[in-house]
Formats: C-alpha cells, structure tokens, sequence
C-alpha cells in the first residue's frame, strides 16, 4: 500500500510539474491570444478598430488611391424593444428627423428585428452627415427639460467606423491601380501586387467588468497600412488617355494602347488602353448597357465582361510586332558579326523562302533595290531583313529573342502579364524568314518597351515597374526600388548605331509623320497583320492589322520611350500614319513637360512628306536653296 501511494503521489506531482509547464509556455507564446479570447467573453462590447489601408501616390505625391473614414449607422432593437413603451418614440423621431427616414417605417422594422442587437441602417455615411445625431446625442440641442429627456430615451444607436476606399480621380490609370473591395481584397493593378504593403492589422475595442465590478477597457490600437509610391507621372497619364479618347474618335479603331518609359531605369510613367472604368463604381455596367440588358445577363456573363473591362491590354494582350522587331534582329546580327554597318543588299521585293514566295512591302514597285543596313531600317524592308535573318541562323536568332526577352516574363510588377509566343531553334527556314521581320511570334507591349530601351541606352535591360517606393504612415521609406539591372543585351557599339537607324526611320523613311519640330526623334513604325485567335482556322485576317510606333527623344540620348499600338483605323486599316499622328500629339505634349530640350530642326525630306500627308497631296518640291516650294503654284 506505502509503494501504490508513493506511486500515486509522484504521479501526480509530475502531472503538476507538467501542467504548470504547459501553462507557462502558453502564456509566453499564445498569451496575447487567449487573452483577447478571455476579454472577448468578458466583455459587455467588444468593437473592431479598422486600419486605414495605404494610400497610392503617383511620382511626385499626387493622391491617386486613398482610403477615407466613413460610418455605418447601427441600431440595437434589442435594447429598445427592452422598453418600448419608453425608448421606441424617441429613437424612432431623433433617427427620421436627422437621417430624412420615414419614422413609422423605423417603428415596424425595430419591432420586427427585436432579437436583433446589430441592424445596419445606413452605409458609408460621412461624418458631416452624421455630426448633426451626435450633437444631439451630446445634449447640444436639449434647451429644455422635455428635450433632454427625448435624448435620455434615445437608445441602442451607434456609429460603426470603417475606411471607404476612394480614387479621387476616378478612371485615371484605371487598370494600372486597379482597385480594392470593401473587404479590402483585390485581383488587378497596384492594388492586388502590393496588398500585403497596403494592408494593416484591425485593432480591437474591449469593454469588461472586472473582479471589483467596474468596467475596464482594453484598446489595442489598429496598424495602418504603408503607402505606394508609384512611378506613374498623374500628368502623363492624363495627357496619354485624352489622346486616346480623341483619337478613338477620329479614327474609329478597334482598339488603341500606349506605354511611356524612362529607357534609363526601366519606370513606366504612363500606362493605358482605349477601355476605361471608374475606379470608385468598377462594377457598374449601366454606362454600357441598358438596365434590361444587365437583369438578363447571367452572373458568369456578367464577370466576363467586367474582367475584359478590367484588363490591362498593355501586359496581358500578345500581338505580333511587325516592324519595330526589326531593329532586334539587325542588333542581333550586328553583335555575331554577321553584318557589317555598311553592308549592301539588293532588294527586288521578295525572298524565296523553300516553297513560298515571301513578298517586301515594295514588291509591286519591283523593290526597294541597292540598300545599306541603315536604309533597309529606315525603309523597312523585309527583303533585307530575311537576308539578316539567314546569315543570323536558327540557334542564334532564338537565342538573342531570349536575350531581348521575348518569349518570357519581364517581371513588371503587375499580375496577369503574359509570355508571349516564340518558337525555338527547331522552326523552319520560312518561319526564321518571317520572324525577322516580325511576323509569326507574339509579344506583349511591355516586352517591347523594355527590349527597346535597351537597345537604346547603351545595351542596359532593366526590370519595368510601376511602383518606386513603399512608405511607412510615419513618413519613413521602407523600401526603395531602384532601378534594377538584368543584363546586358547588346554593346554600346552596336546601341549607338541602332539609334542612327531609328533616326533615319523619321528623317528619310517610312516614319517621317512622327517628326516633332526641334526635338531629335527615333523610332520604328509597325504594321502587322492580325492573326484569326478564335480557334476557328481562318489563319490570317483580312484588312486588318496593328499598327505600331516605336520611339525615343532625344535619339542621341533617349530620355523617354512611347509606344503606341491602334489596331485596324476603320477608314484606312494599313494607314500607319494614322499611328504617328497619335504619337506626335501625345509626345508634343510630353516632351514639353517633361523639360526635355530641343536639340534639332525638322529636317526637309520629313516636312515634306507631313504636308503632302495631311495638307498639299499635289506634291512639294526642294528648291536649289533647300527651301521648300510647293510644286502646284512655285509659292514658298
């Protein structure tokens, strides 16, 4: 019997030992936790504290995203039907007269919610619409006895708190933000790729009786979220998307897109397609559709429209280039050594390719003839390209679309961006033809401005962004995203002649409308035909095309890209230079803005063809003086 109960004893001794050794580790490591649970069981109330979710700021502090206070107007039915007779005629007449509700119809939903203690009567309230019911909750407006006891007999309403979040500029860079539901989750733009910045932590509000009967309370105060800081210039952003709403118009096209980067750091200061949504009401589809229309969608239906309405064509849309691919394929042939800058090439408007008969844009004039490498840029001559494409070869042409970063992620950091479509080192001979050329693989427009800027900026490839810096509440920078180096693509050899090409494009070829008086400008235009995506096999689309304009100012030392994309112009689907017109009215408005000087006069062959474009269609001359003369009446 002493061994069984010595046993006995020890046993429960080590059983103790044990059980204050559980409690003290969960005390140190979930103390805090189960304290709230204890508090939260305590308490009389027990309210939440929201956080205030980060703002978003273009580059220069301009409020793009924010998040506002606002009040949910609660009523507690239980408490008043506690006493009708007593509470429900005070209540009823204060939350009428100062809310403009209907008091008999208050009176009929208190008492059918009688079990109710949480009944939401009004959302989103501002607090200028509430601060009238608070004063008179506080006995501002109790002149007499009669009033005082009114208020006295005003019970079980309060004031939920909660952040609204709020774009004070409604659809500007709409689908670069993208926007965040009441629950503060989010799927596009800035919102949804750096949420868990732009998040907090909710605090907590307990009311207890304590051991002595009196109440206590226990604040755990919320923690905001941080703000983003944006590379988005607001006033690029705005000029881009006029443009796009006037050119939309002018020309009826099925869809335009514009991109305009820093070429030196990779930040993207505007990004913006011809769709656009008010940031504060996304999914509101009656401006749209007609009220009949919207009842009979199905919810599926529904969604998929308001996701086509939400995308960011800019990195989740693939095309094919066309032409301004080809300045990659000359750098890459240029960096093997497998042309030399002054190398001649006879055009005579197509290349047998195997079996097919792959035709230059100037096969009905025979050619373009005798060309340099300078001129088959400037010209854009596919003849000469599928030459450089040739002496390139298969294994190197798909190394260097890697090495530009076509076919993979750029990394913006946005979600939904896409690989595009590239073939590898197996393709066929015809299929390296049209590739050089840009045709025959797909790409999406940030792939496009980050390959070109580096083939501009000394052979430097930077990561896009559109966001700088996340700042803390307190002002603090808590992270800073400077420009970040990938690779190098090409030499600054081969970099400095490709800007001589792109500026022979606007001087003596097929883009001298994207001439802007006094500023140096370089690019590449584009005009690719569309391809049937449809699964339905119809292959290419007749009369219909993207046309692109790929440029920098100043070409010497580019300090802005644009890139503008408008798909198939209603009136003419092949005018490119309905394009570069887009471009020119955007970029004479940039440019400006953003202090870049001028640092030469348009030259005479680009003037010449911009006035017999758009003003004398019988043809300008040059005079022995260099002055221009207009061949109908010899007038300068």
């Amino acid at each position: 019997m002493y061994t069984k109960l010595a046993i006995l004893f020890w046993a429960v001794v080590l059983a103790l030992f044990a059980l204050c050794g559980r409690i003290t580790y969960l005390n140190v490591k979930k103390g805090n936790e189960y304290s709230i649970k204890v508090l939260a069981q305590q308490s009389f109330t027990s309210t939440t504290i929201p956080y205030k979710r980060g703002d978003i700021k273009d580059r220069n502090g301009n409020v793009l995203a924010t998040s506002v206070m606002v009040y949910n107007l609660i009523v507690d039915s239980k408490i008043i039907m506690s006493n009708e007779e007593k509470y429900l005629e005070p209540t009823a007449s204060a939350l009428a007269k100062y809310f403009d509700l209907d008091k008999e119809d208050l009176k009929t939903t208190i008492r059918e919610k009688k079990n109710n203690s949480y009944w939401i009567v009004l959302k989103n309230l501002e607090y200028s619409q509430i601060e009238d019911f608070q004063d008179y909750q506080n006995y501002e407006f109790a002149d007499t006895d009669h009033d005082r006891e009114m208020v006295d007999n005003t019970k079980g309403v309060w004031f939920e708190k909660k952040y609204k979040r709020m774009y004070p500029y409604n659809s500007l860079a709409c689908t670069v933000l993208g926007f965040a539901n009441s629950d503060n989750s989010a799927t596009v733009g800035i919102e949804s790729s750096y949420g868990d910045f732009l998040k907090g932590t909710d605090g907590r509000e307990y009311g207890y009786m304590g051991s002595d009967n009196n109440m206590e309370v226990v604040v755990k105060d919320a923690i905001n979220g941080d703000n983003v800081v944006s590379s988005i210039d607001m006033n690029i952003q705005r000029i881009v998307q006029k443009a796009i709403k006037k050119y939309m118009k002018k020309y009826n096209p099925k869809m335009i897109a514009v991109v305009i980067a820093d070429p030196n750091t990779g930040e993207i200061l505007a990004m913006a397609n011809d769709t656009t949504f008010d940031l504060n009401q996304p999914y509101d589809l009656s401006g749209r559709y007609s009220e009949s229309e919207i009842e009979k969608m199905s919810q599926k239906k529904q969604s998929e429209i308001l996701n086509g309405i939400w995308n960011n064509y800019c990195i989740t849309d693939s095309f094919e280039p066309g032409s301004t691919a080809k300045p990659f394929t000359v750098a890459a042939a240029l960096e093997e050594g497998k042309i030399k800058k002054n190398d001649k090439f006879f055009c005579d408007g197509y290349e047998q390719v195997d079996v097919f008969k792959i035709k230059c844009h100037s096969y009905d004039r025979g050619g373009h003839g005798t060309l340099d490498v300078k001129g088959a840029i400037a010209e854009s001559c596919n003849d000469y390209l599928m030459h450089i494409g040739k002496l390139l070869g298969k294994e190197e042409f798909v190394k260097y679309q890697a090495i530009f970063g076509f076919g993979t992620k750029t990394g913006i950091d946005l979600p939904g961006e896409t690989r595009g479509l590239v073939y590898d080192k197996d393709m066929g001979m015809s299929t390296l033809a049209t590739n050089s050329f840009g045709q025959n693989f797909t790409v999406n427009m940030i792939q496009m401005v980050a390959g070109f800027s580096s083939l501009i900026n000394g052979g430097y490839y930077y990561e896009p962004r559109v966001v700088k810096q996340i700042v803390k509440p307190n002002g603090e920078v808590a992270k800073n995203y400077s420009k970040t180096l990938v690779k190098q693509t090409v030499t600054r050899d081969t970099s400095n002649f490709i800007k001589q090409t792109l500026r022979a494009v606007v001087t003596d070829g097929t883009g001298s409308t994207a001439a802007i008086d006094g500023y140096t400008v370089g690019g590449k235009t584009g005009t690719a035909e569309k391809v049937d995506t449809s699964g339905k096999g119809k292959g290419r689309l007749k009369n219909q095309y993207i046309l692109s304009f790929l440029g920098c100012v100043p070409c010497e030392n580019p300090q802005v890209v644009c890139y503008t994309v408008m798909d198939t112009p209603k009136e003419n689907p092949q005018a490119t230079a309905f394009n570069t017109d887009l471009w020119t009215y955007i970029m004479k408005q940039v440019l400006p803005y953003m202090g870049i000087e001028k640092t030469a006069k348009l030259e005479n062959k680009a003037i010449k063809q911009k006035l017999e474009t758009e003003f004398y269609s019988d043809g300008i001359i040059e005079g022995d003086d260099g002055k221009l003369i207009l061949k109908e009446d010899e007038e300068e």
